[in-house]
């Protein structure tokens, strides 16, 4: 029974308290980052396509002489961040702020990705707090990585009449990250509805600057000289859906201005 203090003794200084959440005392490097247990952890979420911002404040009782920042992805030193893989700041005074900026690439995404903040006095005094990053591929990074697959053509205007002909069905749309594009009519292909594959190859694609729409460039192999553009709504970008919606002038048979839903899924490039 002599024991059992002891033990709850222990386990109550192994357990996490608030000094293991929040930096204190006369040495402290704050990020303006979500706060782990641990003293000096955070942590921060954001896609690829997103710029890591993150506020670092210190405050000492001695002068500063550098703010340090060094990156490790899966614990080994990323040598092509900064100089050999840190990036040093001239710091100065007791108190000093500094706006941290990182540009992710796709390399980071789902890798373990750190940055150690080391702050250094004139004296050789130093503190230090880690920032571990996770890193996620965005739907624009992960459209180039994929096929997509042409699942659907819903008439909008025909109570969302499923119109895509099965020859269609197979075919794979190809983005590629230079801004080119091109299509794999798969096996059914040349007969039927899709006799007529491959008489507009389409060239190139982007993205408009307001990401409202997302055109596409064709051209009839007669006349490659003449660029078609067709420019589609975006309705659904995601990892795991792209959806675009195009109307077209359908007047000359009697129709009106008509739109169509076009959904496609991802699968993995041959």
């Amino acid at each position: 029974m002599l024991c059992l203090p002891l033990v709850l003794s222990c386990e109550a200084d192994d357990a996490q308290g608030p000094e293991d959440y929040f930096d204190q005392g006369d040495f402290i490097i704050e990020l303006d980052a979500q706060k782990s247990p641990g003293k000096g952890q955070y942590r921060t979420v954001l896609q690829s396509d997103e710029t890591l911002t993150v506020s670092v404040h210190v405050k000492t009782d001695q002068d500063l002489e550098s703010l340090k920042i060094k990156k490790t992805v899966n614990l080994e030193v990323d040598e092509s961040f900064g100089n050999g893989g840190t990036l040093e700041v001239q710091a100065s005074g007791s108190s000093f702020d500094y706006q941290f900026a990182y540009e992710p690439t796709v390399a980071d995404v789902d890798e373990l990705v750190g940055f150690t903040f080391t702050a250094v006095t004139d004296a050789g005094k130093t503190q230090t707090s880690d920032l571990t990053t996770v890193v996620t591929l965005s739907p624009l990074d992960n459209l180039v990585t994929k096929k997509w697959v042409w699942t659907s053509i819903k008439h909008v205007n025909e109570d969302n009449e499923e119109v895509i002909n099965d020859c269609e069905k197979d075919n794979a749309f190809l983005f590629n990250a230079d801004g080119t594009m091109s299509i794999d009519y798969g096996a059914i292909t040349g007969t039927g509805n899709c006799g007529f594959d491959g008489l507009t190859p389409y060239a190139n694609w982007y993205i408009t600057e307001d990401g409202e729409f997302f055109v596409m460039e064709k051209y009839n192999v007669f006349t490659p000289d003449i660029i078609q553009e067709e420019r589609y709504e975006i309705v659904t970008l995601s990892v795991d859906q792209l959806q675009l919606s195009l109307e077209i002038d359908l007047t000359v048979l009697g129709l009106g201005i008509e739109t169509f839903l076009y959904t496609f899924k991802p699968e993995p490039k041959d």
